[in-house]
């Protein structure tokens, strides 16, 4: 599993610029390291997938 964080300025990681509104994607194990992103305000968290409601089937009287 990945961490994905959304930067807000330019931000230089492992030797690659990110761009503000480009997604990060850290590996396992750096989730320290996305945390302290998100305390500095480099860069906002994913948002929840969505969850879609369930659909009703049609009364069949």
């Amino acid at each position: 599993m990945t961490i994905s964080v959304k930067a807000r300025v330019q931000i230089m990681l492992d030797g690659r610029v990110y761009e503000p509104g480009e997604w990060l994607t850290l590996p396992v194990g750096q989730e320290a390291r996305a945390q302290e992103l998100l305390a500095y305000g480099l860069a906002d968290e994913a948002p929840a997938a969505p969850v879609k409601p369930r659909r009703r089937k049609a009364d069949p009287s």
